[in-house]
């Protein structure tokens, strides 16, 4: 990523920018010549002028709260048949908490969304995060045989609130980093979001199996509420109305430090100041309909929905006896096989890191130094096609023959790491097409992702007991390879789908941007269509 950004042309070399030439004297570059996306204004409160320090830090502090609130969904996965004995519940009765968590995370950000647009998100995400904090202390007390129905209604709530760090966070990076860094930050935020829940669910296997199971909400309850903390002495808000060149935040807000902090969180400031562009309380829905949204929200409930099977039954599969055609993993042993997800994270995220980014300005620059949003899908177009219908496929067979445990680890990882490329990759790309909402964008992407997810369990035991556990991963692969055709077409036809968008003022791109070589401003202005009337 590039350092802080002076707006001062004498001193744009000593800041990592080229200094401009009369024929660009106003647009500013890289140190490796790319054009600036957006182009930063002269206001030192433009966030695209902030130190790479605040940034990393605001995207780090982002990034926990995701984390923070990724654990809590998992919390108690493998305390349920401890917790079903103290209902008088089975453990299937008890597994709806976690069904109930998923429907707060995939609801939540219809309410989250508008009051973001009103209050900010750093607010939003910090009052959000203290209550999901008070949720998980209620959860961890509902230890009575007459609690089981104030617990589900907690989870519930706890994935009500911890929804404003999945869904708002987005937005940050948005306005904080330049085009050619999105890929890596989109990357770093996702992968926190999804190692929180794979690290939940390693703690809960530890925990009980040598502690009471509302331990498992105690550590959780830790986290988030540390996450409030980083929010409240380091995030900004980071809302800035580019097009007019003037910030949305509210002129009144304080420039000192503490009374800075009281009237960015307190109840009753009013920290953004009116939108020039039109949002509607059903921008979310409105956006998960185009078409391009569509054919993206299928691959990612396709791809994302396959991966539940695999993660529930490996815990079952690993813990039968031999002579049940299990490996006889005792419980401890099974946290310890967890940690392969937590290993394919790293992988991905070495992966993004390396190549999110630079592929994708790789074929800008073979088109000529002209930006396409479908460049950001060059990097899904081998690893993920290929390794995760081979990984279903493997994974399926190991069960159905009872192949060596290490041919589960493979494709267990295989899996896991498919995922954490699909996703920030998918959320990039979408939030580019419709550049002025990448809140909404983000809302609607997890809700496509959650659509599967929360309902293949439902109809996998029936239809694995049909045909064999072998003939129906073969059968995910097949259908991911499906899935992957939706991406195929819209990095084919990606401008003709995205004219097909029948709600006009969603349409904002970078589309036609001169990243390398020169373009005079004049020249770049005519290429930019305002899209705020609706």
């Amino acid at each position: 990523m590039d350092s802080d950004l002076s707006s001062k042309e004498g001193s744009l070399k000593k800041s990592g920018y080229d200094t401009p030439t009369s024929e660009n004297a106003s647009l500013k570059r890289s140190s490796h010549g790319i054009l600036l996306e957006p182009q930063p204004t002269d206001d030192p409160k433009d966030p695209l002028n902030w130190s790479l320090t605040k940034k990393l830090t605001i995207l780090g502090v982002v990034s926990f709260a995701a984390l923070a609130a990724g654990t809590v969904g998992q919390a108690n996965q493998f305390g349920m048949n401890v917790q079903a004995a103290v209902y008088g519940k089975t453990p299937i009765e008890v597994s709806y908490s976690t069904a109930a968590n998923a429907a707060g995370v995939a609801t939540g950000p219809l309410l989250w969304v508008p009051l973001s647009n009103y209050f900010g998100r750093t607010s939003v995400i910090f009052w959000t995060q203290l209550l999901a904090t008070g949720m998980c202390i209620w959860s961890s007390l509902m230890t009575g045989a007459g609690d089981y129905n104030s617990f589900i209604v907690s989870r519930w709530l706890a994935g009500t609130f911890c929804s404003a760090s999945f869904a708002l966070g987005g937005g940050v990076i948005l306005d904080t980093f330049f085009l050619h860094q999105r890929g890596k930050a989109y990357a770093t935020y996702t992968a926190f979001w999804i190692l929180g829940a794979y690290l939940a669910g390693t703690s809960s296997v530890f925990i009980v199996g040598t502690q009471s199971w509302p331990v498992q909400f105690y550590w959780v309850t830790g986290v988030i509420g540390l996450s409030a903390i980083l929010i409240f002495f380091l995030m900004e808000d980071t809302t800035y109305d580019r097009k007019f060149g003037t910030r949305k935040s509210s002129s009144t807000l304080a420039e000192s430090y503490i009374t800075n902090r009281i009237a960015t969180f307190s109840p009753g400031h009013k920290v953004i100041a009116p939108s020039p562009i039109y949002r509607s309380p059903f921008d979310t829905i409105l956006i998960g309909v185009q078409p391009i949204t569509l054919i993206s929200g299928a691959f990612v409930c396709i791809t994302f929905g396959w991966a539940v099977p695999v993660q529930t039954l490996i815990g079952v599969f690993l813990q039968l006896p031999k002579q049940a055609g299990g490996y006889g993993f005792t419980g401890v042993q099974v946290a310890c096989f967890s940690f392969i997800s937590w290993l394919s994270i790293v992988v991905a995220e070495v992966h993004a890191l390396l190549l999110n980014d630079r592929v994708a300005l790789w074929a800008c620059k073979r088109n000529g130094g002209i930006w396409k949003p479908e460049f950001r899908l060059y990097p899904l177009m081998l690893p993920p096609l290929i390794l995760l219908p081979f990984a279903l496929g493997l994974f399926g067979a190991a069960l159905q023959y009872n192949f060596t445990y290490w041919a589960i680890a493979v494709a267990f990882f295989l899996v896991s790491f498919a995922d954490s490329i699909v996703l920030p990759i998918t959320i990039n790309y979408i939030s580019e097409c419709f550049g002025n909402h990448p809140t909404e964008v983000f809302v609607i992407v997890n809700f496509y992702r959650f659509i599967l997810g929360a309902t293949v369990m439902f109809f996998f035991e029936p239809w694995a007991h049909t045909v064999g556990y072998g003939w129906a991963f073969g059968m995910m692969a097949f259908f991911s390879v499906l899935g992957f055709t939706g991406t195929l077409g819209m990095w084919w036809f990606g401008p003709q789908l995205r004219s097909l968008t029948y709600i006009k003022r969603f349409v904002a791109t970078e589309e036609g941007d001169q990243l390398f070589g020169h373009i005079s401003p004049v020249d770049r202005e005519s290429i930019h269509v305002p899209a705020e009337k609706p």
